[in-house]
């Protein structure tokens, strides 16, 4: 009953935070999850910058960004390949900078259904690799990236509670509603079914991993911009500075 009931606590907060604020956490199994909610027009993809050069880290995107952006929050926007290119899909500013990949393989990417997050607009999405090409939308921004971890409420059918794989992880999800949030383990290692269960108890209807053991971000007074590792993509959320 006491867990009945703080679970209930807990999905409430949850709840109440979707219109109130950016950031929580949510603490499952000795696990705490960062919780970002952001408004879909603040929402960039970043690759490369104006001269085709990778921006490599957190730190270089916020320096670049914040000549005219507020920056509310960076973070790793997906898996990439070893040269350094996005393993899928990969949409800036209505332009298709890397094609959807329908391949077969290995490694997380691969693990079915992968799928897709676009914005369209101020509408985000989050759909199956095949629903995506089904729907045939025109995204302002879009990536790929797999697997899907929750997918219309339900828990990928691929996953296992005794998979034998314990990493840091970050994804993106909407709930019901079609809020979007980003979220970050932030102490704790879980595996995909332990991930996956958690953003389905905190409200997450469609959920997309983003990726493994490098994740981080960026949130002014939660998390440094700097990090060790080297990113490929990533995912900013930003206002436009009000002119002076």
């Amino acid at each position: 009953m006491k867990k009945t009931v703080k679970f209930l606590t807990a999905l409430c907060g949850f709840l109440a935070f979707s219109s109130q604020a950016s950031y929580r956490s949510f603490t499952e199994s000795h696990i705490t999850y960062g919780i970002f909610q952001a408004k879909p027009e603040e929402v960039r993809l970043h690759w490369r910058d104006s001269e085709g050069k990778n921006y490599r880290s957190i730190t270089n995107l916020k320096r670049a960004l914040e000549k005219n952006y507020q920056v509310k929050m960076i973070m790793n926007g997906g898996i990439y390949s070893q040269n350094d290119v996005p393993a899928g899909l990969w949409i800036e500013k209505g332009k298709e900078l890397n094609p959807l990949n329908t391949k077969r393989g290995s490694g997380n990417f691969h693990v079915q259904p992968n799928g897709v997050f676009a914005l369209v607009g101020k509408h985000p999405y989050i759909l199956t690799t095949k629903a995506y090409q089904q729907k045939k939308l025109k995204p302002t921004f879009a990536l790929q990236s797999g697997p899907m971890l929750v997918i219309n409420g339900k828990i990928n059918p691929q996953f296992r509670p005794t998979l034998e794989s314990y990493h840091k992880r970050n994804a993106v999800c909407l709930n019901k509603q079609n809020d979007l949030f980003f979220i970050l383990t932030t102490s704790g290692k879980p595996n995909l079914y332990t991930f996956s269960q958690a953003l389905q108890k905190i409200g997450c209807h469609n959920a997309l991993y983003l990726d493994g053991t490098i994740s981080n971000w960026y949130i002014p007074n939660i998390s440094s911009s700097f990090h060790w590792h080297y990113f490929v993509g990533m995912i900013s959320v930003a206002a436009v500075k009000e002119k002076e």
